[in-house]
């Protein structure tokens, strides 16, 4: 790797791209896998922080459900 920084850095590097400068099919299916899978588990930790956050509250029926008393001030 370090040879072909230096090639690449050099002043005589060719305008021109190399077959082995692009990846293969197989290293761009494993990275769009991985990219799903990092997808779908911020997706998955979004929706039970959602769920958790949402779960705590009373439903708007048990609101109106409960009595709330109020003592008078004299």
């Amino acid at each position: 790797m370090d040879n072909r920084a230096r090639i690449q850095n050099s002043a005589t590097t060719t305008t021109g791209f190399s077959r082995l400068d692009w990846p293969t099919p197989d290293t761009l299916q494993a990275a769009k896998r991985a990219r799903g899978e990092a997808l779908r588990g911020m997706i998955l930790a979004l929706v039970e922080w959602a769920k958790a956050g949402t779960a705590n509250q009373p439903s708007q029926a048990a609101i109106d459900t409960v009595a709330v008393r109020v003592t008078p001030k004299r």
